[in-house]
């Protein structure tokens, strides 16, 4: 397996030479790093101590099925032992209109992708976790923003039912467990029952946590630090 091993500034001082992906913005260059992806499987990507695989990269105009992604990345993410697999995909709907599941965070990174429909290009895009930045977080994952570790440790399906024993509503418990050096904490919650009326918001010391949305798969979160 070719492992790509550089400085980060060396990479993307060569990255963003390449046509269709200059970026522009003026935070970019010293927070992010763009690689530009091959359908099938890519070179692994080594940072710090995170390897990274892209893998089973592919592009659809005509899903085979009605559910299945338009465009989907395998990711294999490798650290200190410890292996994980997380997809990143996006669906279109009627009006063209894309629903995606990333930035997918996952320890000091978050991983989304830049698709350039008009060159019909796609790249992985690797930036630092970052406070008041929308990232969805896997089951058994860990997010880590400056201090602060989120741990999305557990979801349990859950229902209640009438007099009769009929099943009247479903729902989740989540619980994130939460450290900043030596202090930790784990906190529940349920799913949120209006996800466009009603702002889930947790707090611990001076974080504030957002919960945007939530499945049993994942969550999606946005943690603010409070001065």
């Amino acid at each position: 397996m070719k492992i790509i091993e550089m400085n980060i500034w060396i990479l993307l001082f060569a990255l963003l030479s390449i046509p269709g992906y200059a970026q522009s913005e003026k935070d970019t260059i010293n927070s992010t790093i763009i690689i530009p992806l091959k359908t099938g499987k890519n070179p692994t990507i080594h940072l710090e101590t995170v390897d990274i695989e892209p893998t089973n990269l592919f592009v659809q105009s005509k899903p085979i099925t009605k559910n299945a992604p338009h465009i989907q990345l395998a990711l294999h993410i490798t650290e200190n032992d410890t292996k994980h697999i997380t997809y990143l995909w996006r669906k279109n709907d009627a009006t063209d209109s894309p629903k995606t599941n990333y930035p997918k965070a996952c320890s000091n990174y978050t991983f989304n992708l830049k698709i350039n429909k008009e060159e019909d290009k796609v790249a992985l895009v690797i930036e630092k976790s970052a406070f008041e930045k929308a990232f969805f977080l896997d089951i058994n994952q860990t997010a880590v923003i400056g201090n602060l570790s989120i741990l999305f440790d557990q979801c349990i399906g859950e229902w209640t039912e009438d007099i009769n024993g009929n099943q009247v509503a479903a729902f989740n418990t989540y619980s994130i467990s939460l450290s900043e050096e030596k202090e930790q904490k784990t906190i529940s919650f349920t799913s949120r029952k209006d996800p466009v009326k009603n702002e889930l918001s947790l707090t611990w010391k001076n974080y504030k946590i957002l919960v945007l949305e939530d499945s049993e798969k994942a969550l999606q979160l946005m943690v603010f630090q409070n001065d």
